[in-house]
């Protein structure tokens, strides 16, 4: 487990943020196995954006300092 985590951008309006090095091998999809959470970014002038974070097998978010347990809207 390497700890680290990739901000891919995949379209205009998508990003996808997934563990490097995880028990499996996340896709830049909504599908992922791991369920992703997706936040909306309003862009003033443009379409709203969306953040797609994945969740890790190895569970290394819940060692991590910032980790937030509530559950966005």
């Amino acid at each position: 487990m390497s700890g680290q985590w990739l901000a891919q951008e995949v379209s205009d309006t998508a990003v996808h943020v997934v563990p490097l090095d995880d028990l499996i091998v996340h896709t830049f999809s909504k599908a992922c196995p791991c369920g992703p959470r997706s936040r909306v970014i309003p862009r003033e002038g443009r379409p709203d954006g969306r953040v797609h974070t994945h969740h890790s097998l190895d569970g290394r978010e819940f060692e991590e300092p910032d980790f937030a347990t509530e559950d966005e809207p």
